[in-house]
Formats: structure tokens, C-alpha cells, sequence
């Protein structure tokens, strides 16, 4: 019975143009709009970090430990752009004619102990490259240092190394913090909080104080709770489908990176969906008017969404400075701020924070309805 109802559900639900338009249609059409806008000054963006073609001359003709570093570096980690790009060669002057012609941005040169880094003009590829090498050689001079005077600690010296490497490839580049990748977040945001549409239709349809179709489910035999869970289950599918569409069209097809791996970002915007849903199952469990089911989730998305910076990017910021107290009750500011702390650095403490509060508000919006739906009464149907 609940696999019946459920299907019913899904197909009332995409058979709704209403529906559709405004939870699938319309966050497509926006982010293109985002994208002409913006795009560009995303792309372009020069702060952002583009990976490093540097070159590399080992005059020893024997791997090396920085050779490996380097090679390791070349790897894309956790959905960020690769440090470098490694071209290896024979000598320097092939190394420097590489420089010379754009192929390469500077170079390294090992020869026996001493490494050079060669680099045309200051920046930050060239800091980045030199603080490279200067990472590995005081790390190299802590082992060495550990293998002389405590040769049992040696391996968790190197372990430590890696470890440095690991998160250096992790959090420290490639992340892209465009402050427009904001709008698209919020846009994901305000696309999840959309679905509160969903669950007031749905509730609209078994409650008897608000349609025909109402009464008729509350004279059927069906158990009213399977009902509401299996509508409840259809919408979440829905809106999860529809949200993942719009991360997909974003990254694959607009090219707009979110700084994270794409699977990442549709677990996260999928918990988003579920919040969406349980706010609209609340909103519909208080609710005893038809016309305001359509007006107060309206309301309460684009309220949520504007202090979450679809139309400011800054007021985030701004609130989070001033008034912390509402970037944690607002579901969409919530959802945001998890995206962005996953593409800007990773999984830290605030994102399984942000993860926590978006839990904590689905049980409790979702144990609330469950309380006033089964207490609900009629006098006479």
C-alpha cells in the first residue's frame, strides 16, 4: 500500500505545472540568468587559484624525494585543481626556453642537495612555489634531525610530512571563493525551501477541513500516517531530483566549479530538499486555510533566501557579524553556509555543524507535525 500511495503521490506531483515550473523550471532559468550576469567575473576571477605549469631538471638522474612531493602535488584532491602541472627536462637551458615561450611559468633545478626555483616575476604562483621548496627543506632537515638523534621516531616524522602535504593539497589551494558563487549556493537554497509548495499540496489533498478530495481520503480505510509519509517520501525524490539537476547544469554545462566534488554537493542539497519538505509539512500542520498555504511558504522561501544572499551576497557576512543568532535559524543561510564552507575549506567543524542544525530542524519540524496531524478532529465530515 505505501509503495501505491507513494507512486500517486509522485505522479500528482509532476503532473502539477505549477509545481514543476516553479521547482524545476525556474531554478534553471535562474542560474542561466546568474550566469550571463556574472559568469565570467567567476571564471576570470583573479584571486582565484589556477594551476601552476611548472617545470622540473634533475641533474642528479636519480628520483628524488622532492621529485615525488612534486608528483603527489600534480594530483587533484577533494574536488580542488591540482597544485602543479609537472614537465620534465633534460637541462636547464631546455627548461629555460620553456620558460621563455610560455610553456612553462618557472622551473625547479635539483642538483645534488641544492634545489632553484627560477621564475620569471613576482606573484603568488612564484610565492607558491617557492614556499614549496621551503616547506620540503625544513621538513627534510626536522627528519634528519629525528633520524640522527631519535632513529625510532623517523617513521612519524615522515607520516607527519604527509599528512602536511595532504592538507596543503586539500585546504590551501584551488578552492575556489568567488564571492558570486554565493548567488548560485543561495539559489540551491532557495530551490530546496521551494519544495514547502510541495508538502502544503500534499497535505491540502488528506485534510478534509480543505478540499473535497480531503474528505474523501479521511472516509477511506487507507492509515493516514502511511499516507502522509509516503507523500512526504514522494517529494523529498522529487525535489532531490530536481536540485541535482540544477548542480549538474551549473557545473557540467555552465562550467561554474563549486569547489567541491559534485556527489558531495548533491548529498548536502539533498539534505537541503528533506529541510524544505519538513518546513512545508510544518507550515501545512498549522495551517488551516487553503489560500495561505500557497502564500506563507512563498514567504517564508523568499524571506529565508534573502538573508541568505540571493539578492545580497554580503548579508550573510553582515548578519553573521551583527546578529549571528539568525544565520543558525535560517534554514537557507544553513545550507549556504555548508556549501560554501565545503568548497572554501573543507570539511571542518562548522560544516558538520551546519549539517547538525539542518538534522536537528528536520527531526523536530517533522515530530511537531507528526503531533498535530494525528490530534487533528473533525466534527462532521
Amino acid at each position: 500500500m505505501f509503495g501505491r500511495i507513494f507512486v500517486y503521490k509522485f505522479k500528482e506531483i509532476i503532473r502539477n505545472r505549477y509545481m514543476v515550473g516553479w521547482n524545476f523550471l525556474f531554478p534553471i532559468v535562474l542560474a542561466t540568468v546568474f550566469y550571463m550576469g556574472f559568469g565570467n567575473l567567476i571564471k576570470d576571477d583573479p584571486d582565484n587559484f589556477h594551476t601552476i605549469e611548472a617545470g622540473y631538471v634533475n641533474t642528479n638522474h636519480e628520483e628524488s624525494d622532492f621529485e615525488k612531493i612534486l608528483e603527489q602535488l600534480e594530483d587533484e584532491t577533494d574536488g580542488n585543481v591540482p597544485i602543479l602541472t609537472l614537465r620534465k627536462y633534460d637541462t636547464r637551458q631546455a627548461a629555460m626556453d620553456a620558460m621563455n615561450s610560455d610553456e612553462v611559468f618557472g622551473f625547479y633545478v635539483e642538483d645534488g642537495d641544492e634545489i632553484e626555483t627560477i621564475v620569471p616575476k613576482n606573484g603568488y604562483h612564484a610565492t607558491t612555489m617557492n614556499q614549496i621548496v621551503r616547506e620540503y627543506e625544513n621538513k627534510k632537515t626536522v627528519v634528519e634531525t629525528i633520524a640522527k638523534d631519535h632513529p625510532e621516531n623517523i617513521q612519524t616524522a615522515l607520516d607527519m610530512i604527509t599528512e602536511n602535504v595532504e592538507v596543503m593539497k586539500e585546504h590551501d589551494f584551488g578552492n575556489n571563493t568567488s564571492p558570486y558563487v554565493q548567488y548560485f549556493f543561495a539559489l540551491i537554497a532557495m530551490s530546496s525551501l521551494f519544495s514547502s509548495w510541495i508538502s502544503t499540496a500534499i497535505l491540502e489533498g488528506i485534510c478534509a477541513n480543505m478540499t473535497e478530495q480531503g474528505k474523501r481520503f479521511e472516509c477511506s480505510p487507507t492509515n493516514k500516517l502511511m499516507a502522509i509519509v509516503a507523500g512526504i517520501c514522494a517529494a523529498m525524490v522529487m525535489q532531490a531530483f530536481s536540485n541535482a539537476v540544477v548542480v549538474i547544469y551549473v557545473q557540467e554545462i555552465l562550467k561554474i566549479s563549486f569547489g567541491a566534488p559534485l556527489v558531495n554537493i548533491i548529498a548536502i542539497t539533498t539534505l537541503g530538499s528533506v529541510l524544505g519538505v519538513s518546513a512545508g509539512v510544518l507550515m501545512g500542520s498549522f495551517i488551516k486555510n487553503s489560500r495561505l498555504l500557497i502564500v506563507v511558504p512563498l514567504c517564508f522561501t523568499m524571506t529565508c533566501s534573502f538573508f541568505s544572499g540571493l539578492m545580497w551576497h554580503q548579508i550573510r557576512q553582515y548578519i553573521e557579524s551583527r546578529v549571528p543568532i539568525l544565520n543558525r535559524i535560517n534554514p537557507a543561510s544553513l545550507l549556504v553556509d555548508c556549501l560554501y564552507t565545503r568548497a572554501t575549506y573543507g570539511k571542518t567543524d562548522m560544516y558538520y555543524q551546519d549539517i547538525m542544525l539542518m538534522s536537528i530542524m528536520i527531526v523536530v519540524s517533522l515530530f511537531i507535525s507528526a503531533i498535530l496531524l494525528r490530534r487533528r478532529k473533525y466534527v462532521s465530515l
